[in-house]
Parts: structure tokens; C-alpha cells; sequence
């Protein structure tokens, strides 16, 4: 039975305890998580560079695409106060040292030290590649104005840096309980202000520089990952240094999904045969990397790694075995939109 067959049924049941019971007596009707399908993920064109990041949600089947260049920062709605760079498009920033966002311009900048380069300290430009909030590159926002520091942001990735490409910014707390954003182009006297409020149905609230307030994430029940471009990092045989990714994999960690990895070698069982009676043997992890790249290899025979599936353990506690079919590189598939494949395990 398919999950769209079993929502009719629901819907009728509902209707007739609605004639009998009265609307206001009526229980809403309980949606049972999706069994699991197939999806090819709509990652739009662009190939390698796909303009789009698509947020999957495996308990009703539906996926989201966004496009990556739509948005700027993303203003977190927990108790915190802290601000995300778009690391999807690969946005770079940097403190100025200065708290009044009118003294910055563009003769008081160095604007080559926003440049994208091969180095370990080129890292410290781009937020914490493990989504950890305490490691972005924008401070906590604090109390006192004062306190708050203008960044400069680049946001069109590149080895070079125009100027007309770089955004000065100044983050505060309103008394609203939210945040107060100044900004403007770096050569700009016109200072722009925007007030961003909490959202606790949301991860985040996100901010175009050039569009304003913007809908970008589903709410955070609705989503487990995100498939993107996204700045990471490589070491390339020595110190991490910073790497523009494409097909990268986040679990949506900040809602409380997990995740783990099972390699099937050994007595390891396949993915057809892995079942709830395996799940003892498995620990998750809370971090949004679980998956990342390691799904797929792009040196010698590039394409999906078949040697390997993931488990996704949502929000609501289904567990999901999810596995990767075709990457659109050297396979039948299209580059942009990757093909998945996933069925549930456990259900809450």
C-alpha cells in the first residue's frame, strides 16, 4: 500500500468521525511515515555547479529545491544569536575592527584578504564546515552594540575580489528579541536596516543582501538533508585547507537527526538484507558530515561508491537505510540530479 492510497483512507476515516463526533471532536489524522522510494533529486543545471540545493524529507517523500545564490545569511532562530555565511555559494568574511559601519569604505580595507586560495589560513574566511554554531565566522551577536564588530562580506566566489561584489555588515539584537541588520555595499554611504525576527518552526532565518528577507529551509520537522555545492575542505596531504565540493551531504543536525555509515564488508550485511535486527550494532552520530562526499569518488572510476549505504535516524525517531544509485558522472544518470534510493527500517 503506498503512502498517497493510505492519506485517502485517513481522509475518509477522518470524514466519518467527523459526522458523528462533530468537527470540533474530530482527532486529526495520523499520517504513518512513507515505507520508502525512489527520488531523483532536482538539483537544476549547472552540472557540477547545479544552481540548486535540495532539501529531502524521506517520511512523506518530498524534496525542496532552492536555489544556492538566493540567500546570504542565515539568522539562527534558537536561543542563541548567531548568523551563518552562505557556505553554499561559497560567501567569505571577515571582522574589520570597527563597531560603526559607517567607517568602513573601501580606502580602509584590504579587500585582496577576502580572496579564495588553496591555504590552510584561507579556512578562517568560510563558517565551520561542521555547521557548529560557535565556530562561524561572525561572532556571537552580544548585547551591547558596541560589542559587535562590521564584517566585510565577498559574495561571489572567486580567485580575485570586485569591489561592487563586497557587502559591509553590521549585526545587533533588537528589543524584540531578534536581530538588527545595517547594510550596504562597501562604497556605499546609504546604509540599509532590516529587522529579522525568531522563527522557532525554523533553523534559521535567512537574508538576500540584494533581496531582503527570503524563504530558503522547510521548516525544520520537514527536512532531514540537504544535497548542495558547498565550500568544505581537503588536505591534500597536509594541513586542511578550503575546497568548493559539489554533491556534498548534510544531515539536518540542528533538528536532531542522525546518522551512520555502514561500509559492507566482512560479514557486514548488504543493503537489501540490513533490517531493524542490525540497528544494536549501529552508532549514530549527530554530526551533519556522516555523509558529506563520501557517498561518491570523482578520481579514477568517478560515479557512486557501491560499497556503502547510510542510515538516517529523522527527528520523530524513523529510522531509514538510505543508498545512493547513480551520481550522473560516468553512469546512467545526469549530472545535477542524483537518483536515491530509501526504505524504512523502524518506524517511531
Amino acid at each position: 500500500m503506498n503512502t498517497l492510497t493510505k492519506i485517502k483512507q485517513l481522509s475518509i476515516v477522518g470524514l466519518l468521525l467527523l459526522g458523528s463526533c462533530g468537527r470540533e471532536d474530530a482527532p486529526d489524522p495520523i499520517i504513518p511515515p512513507s515505507d520508502g522510494s525512489t527520488l531523483t533529486l532536482q538539483g537544476g543545471e549547472g552540472g557540477n555547479d547545479a544552481i540548486n540545493a535540495v532539501y529531502v524529507d524521506l517520511s512523506s517523500d518530498e524534496q525542496t529545491a532552492v536555489e544556492r545564490d538566493s540567500w546570504t545569511l542565515g539568522f539562527y532562530t534558537g536561543d542563541d544569536f548567531r548568523v551563518i555565511l552562505n557556505n553554499q555559494t561559497g560567501v567569505a568574511a571577515m571582522a574589520t575592527g570597527q563597531s560603526d559601519i559607517s567607517d568602513v569604505n573601501v580606502s580602509n580595507t584590504d579587500l585582496s584578504q577576502l580572496t579564495y586560495d588553496h591555504t590552510p589560513e584561507n579556512l578562517s574566511l568560510y563558517d565551520d564546515t561542521l555547521g557548529r554554531l560557535e565556530h562561524t565566522v561572525i561572532d556571537e551577536i552580544k548585547a551591547d552594540e558596541g560589542d559587535n564588530q562590521v564584517y566585510l562580506l565577498n559574495t561571489v566566489h572567486g580567485s580575485s575580489v570586485e569591489a561592487e561584489n563586497v557587502w559591509k555588515v553590521k549585526i545587533d539584537r533588537n528589543l524584540d528579541g531578534g536581530y538588527q541588520l545595517q547594510y550596504a555595499k562597501l562604497a556605499d554611504t546609504d546604509i540599509q536596516t532590516l529587522s529579522i525576527q525568531k522563527d522557532g518552526d525554523y533553523n534559521f532565518s535567512f537574508v538576500s543582501l540584494s533581496a531582503g528577507q527570503v524563504g530558503v529551509e522547510p521548516a525544520k520537522e520537514d527536512w532531514d538533508f540537504v544535497w548542495s555545492k558547498s565550500m568544505f575542505f581537503t588536505s591534500m596531504g597536509g594541513d586542511p585547507i578550503p575546497y568548493f565540493y559539489s554533491d556534498m551531504v548534510f544531515t539536518n543536525s540542528l533538528a536532531g537527526v542522525e546518522a551512520a555509515e555502514v561500509i559492507t564488508q566482512g560479514d557486514q550485511p548488504s543493503y537489501q538484507e540490513f533490517d531493524e535486527s542490525h540497528l544494536s550494532e549501529i552508532t549514530f552520530s549527530d554530526s551533519r558530515n556522516v555523509i558529506s562526499s563520501h557517498w561518491r569518488v570523482t578520481t579514477n572510476d568517478i560515479g557512486v561508491l557501491e560499497d556503502r549505504f547510510y542510515l538516517i535516524r529523522d527527528a520523530s525517531g524513523n529510522v531509514y537505510k538510505l543508498k545512493f544509485l547513480v551520481m550522473g558522472v560516468d553512469d546512467s544518470g545526469r549530472r545535477g540530479y542524483p537518483e536515491i534510493e530509501y526504505k524504512l527500517i523502524k518506524s517511531n
